[in-house]
């Protein structure tokens, strides 16, 4: 992951009129990205679904190629992306209004005085801006459009999906690096892979997708996070760390529980634990206030430490219901016996029989119930009639 303190990188915080501006733009082009690519990140965010979008592709479409660009956010030119939002509504999107008082105000104003907060001068973007996000997603449009075959992307990672061993080579060649010269940007070399699917590897989200198997690829990543919480050198209570520690938790968990993860999950609850009983030890007020506990994986889960293995157990079994609600009763192999057969016929006929009988009874005491309330309404009516003596 990028630091985002440290140049070429950077950060603007959200706004109100950012968020508004940002809204605005995305409602524009919804319309052209769920008719083109209903799974384009910037309308479609269900992990589990794009999972399963790749394994139905690779099924059809047997080589991928797999590009990333380098330092995507740093590298977007200011005056390129102003002039594919001027020229949106005639170059790209000739069926969408862009040339509204509104869009043209923004082109104008508020996207060139965001723009120049940014500390490079003429390019960048800054990272966890939702304008900034949106505008990112915009500037590569022209590629996306241009790109013959399906693909999936999350913001400057494709993966795209080829018919044939050659098919890779030359949408390279012939689409993607004349676009992206273009566009002033380069190619990361060391993400740039191509292959097979079920024969070869690839990497994408997160995940590593082989023989139509998902598992976890940046297990390395989480482990780093996790020691730097749990570093002796922080002063933070053990109950500040095991906060810190569930948000990192639940974060990968979730977004990981998709894949074929279990033991992986596992071995890194096992990892945290171990990093928790390390820091509570030797953590002077940790251990004045817990004295000689022992502690075990059923202190550390009353304690409040989240656990990977329960959330991937969770969606396991929500997944085996759902998958069971919708699974059609296959018949049974083998006759019954006569008498087997009428018994059950009998039972099922009986069942039915109370409760129909027990749906007509509740349908009568309900018209029952409402004419007395028209009688007693008509009989107040006629008293309300009557003649004062």
């Amino acid at each position: 992951m990028a630091n985002t303190n440290q140049l070429p990188y950077f950060q603007i915080n959200n706004t109100k009129e950012t968020n508004i501006i940002a809204r605005f733009l995305l409602k524009k082009i919804k319309k052209l990205l769920k008719e083109e690519y209903p799974y384009h990140y910037l309308i479609f965010a269900r992990q589990d679904k794009r999972l399963k979008y790749i394994q139905e592709l690779s099924k059809k479409y047997k080589y991928f190629l797999r590009i990333d660009i380098e330092k995507y956010y740093p590298s977007i030119n200011h005056k390129i992306l102003l002039n594919n939002l001027l020229t949106l509504e005639r170059s790209i999107f000739k069926h969408l209004n862009f040339q509204t008082r509104r869009m043209r105000h923004y082109l104008k104003y508020e996207i060139p005085e965001f723009l120049e907060k940014c500390p490079l001068k003429g390019k960048g973007l800054p990272i966890g801006n939702y304008l900034s996000w949106i505008l990112a997603g915009l500037y590569l449009l022209p590629l996306d459009l241009k790109i013959p075959r399906p693909f999936l992307r999350i913001q400057d990672d494709y993966l795209i999906f080829c018919k044939n061993k050659k098919e890779p080579e030359k949408i390279l060649k012939e689409i993607i690096e004349p676009e992206l010269e273009k566009l002033k940007l380069k190619i990361n070399i060391n993400k740039l892979n191509s292959g097979k699917f079920h024969q070869n590897s690839v990497e994408f989200m997160g995940f590593k997708y082989y023989a139509g198997i998902f598992t976890i690829s940046e297990i390395e990543g989480f482990k780093d996070k996790i020691i730097k919480i749990t570093h002796l050198t922080k002063k933070k209570s053990y109950k500040a760390v095991i906060k810190l520690l569930n948000n990192k938790i639940l974060g990968f968990g979730h977004y990981y529980k998709f894949a074929s993860c279990k033991q992986d999950f596992e071995k890194l609850d096992s990892f945290i634990r171990q990093r928790l009983r390390r820091y509570i030890s030797r953590h002077k007020d940790s251990k004045n206030k817990l004295e000689n506990l022992i502690l075990t994986n059923k202190i550390l889960k009353s304690m409040g430490l989240k656990s990977l293995e329960e959330i991937y157990n969770k969606y396991a079994l929500k997944k085996k219901v759902i998958s069971k609600k919708n699974k059609k009763k296959s018949p049974k192999i083998g006759k019954l016996t006569r008498e087997n057969s009428l018994l059950t016929s009998h039972l099922i006929s009986d069942e039915y029989w109370r409760k129909d009988v027990l749906e007509q009874l509740q349908e009568i005491a309900k018209n029952v119930k409402q004419i007395k309330n028209k009688v007693a309404k008509i009989e107040k009516k006629l008293e309300n009639l009557k003649p004062t003596k």
